[in-house]
């Protein structure tokens, strides 16, 4: 009849009256670890099954067994009442099976702590369990799967050792409290020094067994195999010499965490084939042997298999484990282990204890060393408890505190190198790039596991160094510089608009501790960048320092009033642009939404930041007639419906004003005078091309025709201006229709009379200040001018030409205004007043940084005069070409500043006619939009004046500034568009 199994787990406190004559019983222990691959199912105490002779450990063929997921790692126990001996079998990570079916549980904590961190922390655990089987063990067995002996054993048992010695205190004292306890098991906590015995599992291929080995080599052993003794001798000799030199074991046994037989072997080395060291490949054999012999039945294979402990290794003259182990129990039981060497002759103390003794003992010493019991009962435990833990995993993170101490060393070297040479306050990228070198010294001398865990450490302390007041405060200008001031609040918007206000001010919540989340503890400030500019006043006659500007008032505004009242051009004539004007006083900035499909420009390459393709049209192409303003658009297009194509005449209902518009021969085909298609309708003799047009002049043609003071049809296209809600940036040809500025970007002033400017003399210091040498002068622009009156014209409007012939004004020429009238001779020798050609004097005008100002006299070419002065250009190619709105300063300078066009000279000369402006800058490449100043129709200047016209600063969008570059980019980054310059006829009405 097959004997009852007594298996357990541990812990484990036996009970019943069936186990109550056995707890009498006194025992050896026997405790199996170590290592097995995979194949064997965690299982090593294969061999001990065959000293009861029925399975215990290894129970089944498919047997999938778990550990405990806490400790990764289970004890499992037999008591052989027989033998009167309770053997006891540790699974854990030592095990292949067991490390891989527990991967799942520390597969997390591998990818951010690494191997090693992991690897530690698996050791720890399992070195608790191995310091239970020392405290409770007499003979404890080594398992290899291999027949060399691991060396990373000595380290384990040293640090075991070390422990063993600083828990003795505290374990003796819960020892104590188990009646019947010897006072030497209590003072050394454990019922001996144990004796360790080493298993190979398997050997050479020319030590096995079996008929296998008998085919290969063509002979045998007869059953004797001596020569493996020879091998189990070099191998305790190694064994040895390895475990004295590192001092793991002693002359004194009772002073090492164990002991070896100094007269008596203690290697094992199997030379039989187990069957069940590998599962897979016994159930395959058995099936095949099965299978081959028809005469097997299944009652019997079954017997064999069952019996496969007691025919394998009861053999008593068999080289087998039974026989090597057997002989250290009986001596166990006879007269103990004396395992002292040389002079320490003397027997140590050795205990063998009862079973129900032992059980209490393992109770107690399991809840020491494996337990996690922190009941207020055992408060003194589990204190030592945690001592004895920390202290262990301590000893065994050998890699971890080699990384702890070498980073930590290493660490205040980079925090020191991080605040080297540190500004009071520094920007984010400063930060960052001394971060960076931090990190990179740090990385040289830092080594280990923790080397993530202090790098994190590192750029933690950097980060609150830098946010202890030394935090910039960051918010860019709307040149691009950052203001250089701490963090704190106000300022203005800064680049980017009111949008990205909100955006500055959060520009830290992600990394900032909580507390700095509140940001009304900031201190109250205007921004600054420290970054100076030399600009000049509307007019030009006066310039000033003026600081790097944080808001769009600031830059085109605020800056030139102030400088204004100490010129005094804030009292010169002047024309109004449209602004804002709020009929109540909680007025708004406008929600204005954009689709964001199309790419926007980046604020450092010159485009807004965060600008994106809008509903409207953003940029106007070349060739495209819709570059006006949404006002003048919808003007023009309701004009062009009501032109009929058989007739030459402008619709009556047209209003006055858009009669009297004047065409100049080659501007662009984007004007937004009159487009070319209409004007080649309006009159008979169409404009010529460009490159038909003489170098001398140009030839403008102006239709009159009756006008109506009946407006109605035009009022009604024009739509109010909101006086709720404004503009939050400027205005542009895609802003929406009825949406003023709060203030005007824009300013164009009259300085006086023609005669202020002498062609001979040029611009004067006391007229224009800054302005290079050579540089300061005009460039003259001969104009052709062509009046067309209206056949059916009423007696009430007077032809200009007989305007000014009754008053003697038929040829007027002037030295300072540069005004010419000259009229045609026509039959009879009457000079026809019909056609006309007047001097213009214009100037586009270039400001850098530093206030170097110039003129230039066309697209890419700086104005250049003779030693006498003399200009040789002329005025054509500015006024009908695009300008570039930036352009390399000719100063001398080792790092070359861009200028910007600041202002636009215009003479007009005295004649009928009215020189007008309508400026269109697109600061940046398409999509930018196209930036225009709001009025309805082209800004007319009065006759025989010097009129200035004055470009904002900054062209900021409803996202964001478009920022002046910072290097010399080709000419066509940014334009000031042609179809500037125009003419219209001065009316009757002006002259009375």
């Amino acid at each position: 009849m097959r004997m009852r199994t007594k298996k357990f787990k541990l812990p484990h406190i036996p009970s019943g009256k069936d186990v109550a004559g056995l707890l009498e019983q006194k025992v050896i222990v026997v405790s199996v670890f170590g290592k097995s691959p995979y194949s064997a199912g965690g299982c090593k105490a294969g061999l001990i099954d065959g000293f009861p002779g029925h399975r215990v450990f290894h129970t089944s063929l498919i047997d999938d067994p778990d550990v405990d997921q806490d400790l990764l790692c289970d004890i499992e126990g037999y008591h052989d009442p027989k033998q009167r001996v309770i053997y006891l079998h540790l699974r854990g990570v030592f095990d292949v099976h067991t490390l891989v079916k527990s991967y799942d549980l520390f597969s997390k904590e591998l990818e951010e702590k690494g191997y090693l961190s992991v690897w530690a922390d698996m050791k720890y655990r399992y070195a608790r369990a191995l310091m239970f089987l020392f405290s409770v063990s007499h003979i404890l067995i080594i398992s290899h799967p291999t027949h060399i002996f691991d060396i990373s054993y000595v380290h384990l048992f040293r640090a075991l050792d070390v422990m063993r010695q600083k828990v003795l205190g505290g374990f003796s004292e819960i020892l104590r409290t188990i009646p019947g306890l010897s006072e030497e098991w209590i003072t050394n906590c454990r019922p001996c020094s144990p004796r360790v015995l080493f298993l190979f599992e398997s050997c050479p291929a020319i030590y096995l067994e079996g008929r296998a080995n008998v085919a290969r080599t063509g002979s045998g052993f007869g059953g004797k195999y001596p020569s493996i003794k020879k091998l189990e001798h070099a191998l305790e000799d190694q064994i040895y010499h390895i475990l004295r030199k590192s001092r793991v074991i002693t002359n004194i046994s009772s002073n090492s965490l164990f002991a070896i037989p100094a007269n008596q072997e203690f290697v094992f080395v199997q030379t039989k084939v187990n069957p069940l060291s590998d599962r897979n490949a016994h159930m395959v054999n058995s099936l095949v042997d099965f299978c081959k012999d028809p005469n097997n039945d299944c009652s019997r294979n079954k017997e064999e298999i069952v019996n496969t402990f007691s025919t394998l290794h009861l053999e008593p003259n068999d080289h087998s484990f039974r026989s090597f182990l057997q002989q250290h129990i009986d001596q166990a039981f006879t007269k103990g282990f004396d395992d002292n060497v040389g002079r320490h002759t003397a027997h140590g103390y050795f205990e063998i204890p009862t079973a129900g003794v032992w059980f209490e003992v393992s109770d107690k010493a399991f809840n020491m060393f494996l337990s996690c019991d922190q009941s207020p009962d055992s408060k003194s435990k589990s204190q030592l408890q945690h001592q004895f833990l920390s202290s262990l995993r301590g000893l065994l993170d050998t890699d971890v505190r080699f990384s702890e101490g070498r980073c930590g060393k290493v660490l205040p070297l980079a925090i020191a190198t991080y605040q080297e040479n540190l500004p009071p306050q520094y920007t984010r990228d400063y930060h960052e790039s001394k971060l960076a070198h931090a990190l990179s010294v740090f990385a040289v001398h830092a080594r280990g596991p923790l080397f993530d865990q202090y790098t994190a450490q590192l750029e933690k302390e950097c980060d609150r160094y830098w946010k202890n007041g030394r935090q910039m405060c960051e918010v860019l200008s709307l040149t691009g510089n950052p203001c250089t001031n701490p963090l704190h609040r106000g300022g203005g918007e800064g680049a980017g608009g009111g949008e990205l206000q909100e955006e500055a001010n959060k520009i830290h919540d992600d990394t900032d501790p909580p507390e700095s989340h509140d940001r009304t503890q900031l201190p109250l400030m205007e921004h600054s960048s420290g970054v100076r500019y030399i600009s000049a006043c509307n007019c030009g006659r006066k310039q000033g320092p003026r600081e790097d500007p944080f808001t769009m008032r600031a830059a085109n505004y605020d800056f030139y009033q102030l400088l204004g009242e100490d010129c005094g051009c804030n009292n010169l004539e002047s024309i109004r642009f449209p602004v804002f004007q709020p009929s109540t006083q909680d007025y708004r900035a406008a929600q204005l939404f954009s689709n964001r499909t199309a790419p926007g420009l980046g604020w450092k390459d010159g485009g807004a930041r965060g600008m994106e393709g809008r509903e409207l049209n953003v940029g106007t192409p070349q060739g495209n007639t819709q570059g006006f303003s949404l006002v003048n658009r919808e003007l023009c297009t309701s004009q062009t419906e009501e032109i009929h194509d058989d007739t030459l005449e402008i619709a009556e209902d047209e209003p006055e004003s858009r009669c009297k518009a004047g065409f100049v021969s080659g501007q662009s085909v984007g004007s937004d005078i009159i487009p070319e298609e209409t004007v080649s309708r309006l009159s008979p003799n169409p404009p010529r091309a460009d490159h038909s047009l003489p170098d001398t002049g140009h030839e403008i043609i102006i239709q009159v025709s009756d006008a109506e003071t009946d407006s109605s049809k035009d009022k009604s296209l024009v739509r109010q201006p909101s006086t709720t809600e404004y503009l939050p940036g400027m205005l542009h040809a895609a802003s929406p229709a009825g949406l003023l500025p709060q203030f005007p970007s824009w300013s164009l002033v009259c300085l006086g009379p023609s005669s202020l400017y002498s062609h001979n003399l040029g611009l004067q210091d006391q007229q224009q200040a800054g302005l290079l040498g050579g540089s300061a002068y005009l460039l003259p622009w001969d104009v052709t001018v062509r009046l067309e009156h209206h056949r059916d014209r009423g007696s009430g409007w007077p032809t200009v030409g007989d305007q000014y012939a009754s008053r003697g004004k038929m040829q007027v020429s002037s030295q300072h205004s540069g005004t010419v009238l000259r009229g045609r001779k026509g039959k009879g020798g009457n000079k026809d007043l019909s056609e006309f050609v007047v001097k213009i004097f214009v100037g586009v005008e270039y400001e850098c940084p530093r206030g170097h100002r110039f003129m230039c006299s066309a697209p890419g070419k700086v104005l250049k005069t003779t030693g006498s002065g003399l200009v040789k250009d002329n005025g054509n190619k500015v006024t009908s070409n695009d300008m570039p709105l930036y352009f390399p300063c000719p100063c001398r300078n080792v790092k070359p500043l861009v200028a910007q066009l600041m202002r636009i000279h215009v003479v007009t000369p005295k004649a009928p006619i009215h020189v007008t402006l309508n400026p269109r800058v697109q600061p940046a490449p398409s999509p930018c939009p196209v930036f225009v100043t709001g009025c309805e129709q082209p800004l007319r200047l009065s006759q025989s004046a010097y009129w200035v016209l004055r470009l904002p600063s900054v062209y900021v969008g409803e996202h964001g500034p478009y920022v002046t570059p910072k290097q010399p980019v080709p000419l066509s980054y940014g334009r000031l568009l042609a179809g500037v310059y125009g003419i219209t006829e001065v009316q009757v009405a002006e002259e009375k």
